[in-house]
C-alpha cells in the first residue's frame, strides 16, 4: 500500500514551491521593474514627456507677454518710470463757434441809388477796396453840380479880390472895396469846402473829386467797396433795386474767417476758476483729430436765466477756414496746475474703447494693465488708476507687445 503525507504537509509543500518560483522571477536578468517604473519621473525631470517631446517652461498667463531682450532691442522697446509731476489742470465744457464781430463788416451805400451792377455774391472772397456793386444816384449828381457851382463862385470871388487889390495899389479904388472882395472870397471858399465835404461823405474819393474839378463832368456812379478782406456771407441787393443808406438789412456782410470766437459755457461752480488770458484748446465733432488753440478773451458779466451758465469767449485762429460759425465744440480751459502721476501718450494702447499700458514686471516680462486716464495734455495723460509711482511702463514698442500678446491668446508663443 502506498502511503501519502498528511494533508497539512502537502499544503506546506505547495506554498514553498510557489515562493521559490517568485524569487527566481525577481532575480531573472534584465531591467528591474522598479527602474522601469521610474522612467516617467526621469523624463519629467529633463523637461520631456514620456514620448520624448519638450514641455514649455511656463504656462501662459492671461495678460502677460514674455519677450527676450534681444527682440526688445530690435523692436525699439523703451520703458519709462511712472512719476508724479506738475501738470495743467483743465476744465472741460461745451461751446459753440461764432463769428468774430470784430472782424465783420456791414456794407451799406452812403447815398440812395439804383443798383446797376452787382459784382460779388455770397461765398466770394474779396480784398480790401474791391468793388461789390455799383449804384447810380441822382443825389450824388446833384451834389456834384453844387460842387461845380461852388467852385465857379470861388474862382469868381478870387479873381475879383485880385483885381480890387491891384486897383487899390494904384489908388483907383477904396479900401472898403478890397475888404468886401476879401469877404466874398472867404465865403466862396467856405461854400466850396462844404460842397467838397459833401461829396466825400457820399463816398467820392479825393481822386474822383480832382477829376470832377478838372473835367467838370458829372459822374453819378456810386461804387460800394469792401472795407475789409474776407468772405461775403450775406447779400441783400438785386440788380435794378432802389436802396437807401439806412435800410434794416445791409447790402453786403463780409466776415474775415481767419479768426473766430468760441462761446464756452461756464456753470456757477466753475466761475471762480476761469479768468481772461487762460489758454484753451478747442475740438469739434466735425474734425475729431484736430485741435485749435486760443485764449480766453472775455467772460460774460451775467448768467443765462434758463441754463444758469455764463459764457467765456475764446478767440481761435482758423487759418484753413475749416471751422464754421454754428458748429458745436468741446472746450478745455487750462485753469491751473496739479501734482499727478503721468504716463506718456505713446504708452497708451486703446482696445474696445478701453485704455491699457504694458507694465514691465521683469527684464523680459510685461503685463498688460487697464488704466483710467485724463484727456491728454502736453504729450502725457494724468493717471486716475491702474499704475503706481515707480512702476515702469513701455513708452515705445507697446504695439509690438500687443501683437505678441494676441499671438499668445491664439496659441502661439513668444521666445
Amino acid at each position: 500500500m502506498t502511503s501519502f503525507p498528511p494533508r497539512s504537509t502537502r499544503g506546506a509543500g505547495v506554498f514553498t514551491l510557489l515562493l521559490a518560483l517568485t524569487l527566481l522571477t525577481a532575480c531573472a536578468p534584465g531591467k528591474p521593474a522598479a527602474t522601469a517604473s521610474a522612467a516617467p519621473d526621469e523624463h519629467a525631470e529633463h523637461g520631456r514627456d514620456p514620448a520624448g517631446h519638450e514641455e514649455h517652461e511656463h504656462e501662459h498667463e492671461a495678460g502677460v507677454v514674455v519677450v527676450p531682450q534681444d527682440r526688445q532691442r530690435a523692436a525699439g522697446v523703451h520703458v519709462v518710470g511712472v512719476a508724479a509731476r506738475d501738470v495743467t489742470s483743465t476744465l472741460e465744457t461745451t461751446g459753440e463757434i461764432a463769428e468774430n464781430t470784430d472782424a465783420e463788416a456791414h456794407v451799406t451805400p452812403r447815398v440812395a441809388g439804383r443798383v446797376t451792377r452787382v459784382w460779388r455774391t455770397v461765398g466770394d472772397r474779396v480784398r480790401v477796396g474791391e468793388t461789390l456793386a455799383v449804384l447810380e444816384s441822382d443825389a450824388l449828381g446833384d451834389a456834384q453840380a453844387e460842387f461845380l457851382e461852388a467852385q465857379a463862385r470861388h474862382e469868381l470871388a478870387t479873381g475879383t479880390l485880385a483885381r480890387q487889390r491891384k486897383l487899390h495899389r494904384g489908388e483907383l479904388t477904396a479900401r472898403k472895396e478890397v475888404l468886401a472882395a476879401e469877404h466874398e472870397s472867404r465865403v466862396a471858399a467856405i461854400g466850396l469846402e462844404r460842397a467838397r465835404n459833401r461829396l466825400r461823405l457820399m463816398g467820392m474819393e479825393p481822386g474822383r473829386v480832382a477829376r470832377l474839378t478838372a473835367t467838370r463832368m458829372l459822374d453819378p456812379r456810386v461804387p460800394m467797396t469792401a472795407p475789409l478782406g474776407g468772405l461775403v456771407v450775406a447779400r441783400h441787393v438785386t440788380l435794378g433795386e432802389m436802396i437807401e443808406p439806412h435800410e434794416d438789412k445791409p447790402a453786403f456782410t463780409i466776415m474775415d474767417p481767419a479768426t473766430l470766437w468760441v462761446h464756452a459755457n461756464l456753470y456757477e461752480r466753475d466761475l471762480a476758476r476761469v479768468r481772461a488770458g487762460q489758454a484753451a484748446t478747442v475740438t469739434t465733432p466735425a474734425y475729431p483729430g484736430k485741435t485749435y488753440r486760443g485764449r480766453v478773451s472775455l467772460i460774460s458779466t451775467t448768467l443765462d436765466k434758463d441754463t444758469r451758465t455764463a459764457r467765456a469767449r475764446v478767440a481761435v485762429t482758423n487759418a484753413d477756414g475749416a471751422l464754421k460759425p454754428g458748429m458745436f465744440a468741446t472746450v478745455r480751459l487750462a485753469v491751473g496746475t496739479v501734482r499727478a502721476l503721468v504716463v506718456p501718450v505713446s504708452a497708451v494702447v486703446l482696445e474696445r474703447e478701453k485704455a491699457f499700458v504694458f507694465v514691465q514686471e521683469g527684464a523680459d516680462r510685461f503685463e498688460r494693465r487697464a488704466v483710467e486716464l485724463e484727456p491728454p495734455e502736453a504729450g502725457v495723460h494724468r493717471v486716475r488708476s491702474g499704475v503706481k509711482e515707480g512702476e515702469k511702463v513701455v513708452a515705445a514698442g507697446a504695439f509690438m507687445l500687443k501683437s505678441e500678446l494676441m499671438k499668445e491668446s491664439f496659441g502661439g508663443h513668444a521666445h
